[in-house]
C-alpha cells in the first residue's frame, strides 16, 4: 500500500474509531453475515470455525461472527480500532493487508466489509493473494465492497479528515479481479437507496 495512502487512512480511522464504535450493525449487514455463517456451516458443519475479519474496525461484526460460535480474529490498520476490539476481548493486530503476519493455511474463512475498497488498484492482486495464503484448503472468503461504477482516489465527499482513499470497480471488474485468485460461488447485488454506490458481495473458496 503506498504509504501516503496508508498514513491518511490510519490517521483518519484513529480519529473516528470511538465514534464508529457507538454505532450499530444496520440489518442489511447482520443479514449477510448470517448468509456467510449459513455457508460456512455447509462448508465445515462439524469442526471449529476459525475466522479472520480483516479491516475489522471496532470489532462489531467479529462480537457478532463469535457469538455465533466462530473464533474470530481480528485485524485493522488503526491501532485505536485494534484497542477497541482488544477492549472487548477479541484477539486483534494492527496489520496492513500488505503485511498480514499471520500462519499459512490458519483460517477455515476471511470476512472483509467494506475494507478493502481502501487498496489501490494497482494493489488488490497482491491483498487478495495473501488472503488466500492464510485460508486452509478450499476456505471460503466473503468481500463486500461498495461499487458499481469505476473510481479510483480521495473521495472529495469524504467528511472524515483527513479525506480518505477509495477504489470503485464496475460489478464485472471486480468480479474478474476476484476469479484471478478465488473460484467465485456466489455474487449478489444491494441497492444502497439514496446512495451512488451499489453494494456487492462476493462469496469466493480458495482454490
Amino acid at each position: 500500500m503506498d504509504a501516503q495512502v496508508k498514513q491518511t487512512l490510519k490517521a483518519s480511522y484513529d480519529q473516528q474509531a470511538r465514534l464508529r464504535n457507538e454505532e450499530t450493525i444496520q440489518t442489511w449487514k447482520s443479514e449477510e453475515m448470517d448468509r456467510f455463517l449459513k455457508r460456512l456451516h455447509e462448508l465445515s458443519p462439524d469442526t471449529h470455525r476459525r475466522v479472520l475479519d480483516l479491516g475489522s474496525g471496532p470489532g462489531h461484526q467479529a462480537v457478532y461472527l463469535q457469538n455465533q460460535g466462530c473464533e474470530v480474529t481480528c485485524v485493522d490498520l488503526s491501532e485505536e480500532m485494534v484497542a477497541i476490539c482488544k477492549e472487548k476481548g477479541l484477539a486483534a493486530f494492527a496489520m496492513d493487508f500488505y503485511h498480514l503476519g499471520l500462519p499459512e493455511q490458519s483460517f477455515d474463512a476471511v470476512w472483509t466489509m467494506n475494507a478493502l475498497l481502501h487498496v489501490p488498484k494497482e494493489g488488490l492482486h497482491q491483498v487478495l493473494t495473501n488472503i488466500e495464503t492464510v485460508l486452509k484448503p478450499e476456505g471460503l472468503l466473503y468481500l463486500g465492497l461498495y461499487g458499481g461504477y469505476e473510481s479510483e482516489g480521495i473521495w472529495e465527499h469524504d467528511t472524515y479528515r483527513p479525506q480518505r482513499f477509495f477504489s470503485f470497480y464496475e460489478d464485472e471488474h471486480i468480479q474478474r479481479k476476484v476469479a484471478e485468485v478465488f473460484d467465485i460461488e456466489q455474487f449478489t447485488l444491494i441497492p444502497m437507496d439514496g446512495t451512488q454506490v451499489d453494494y456487492q458481495a462476493i462469496l469466493a473458496r480458495k482454490k
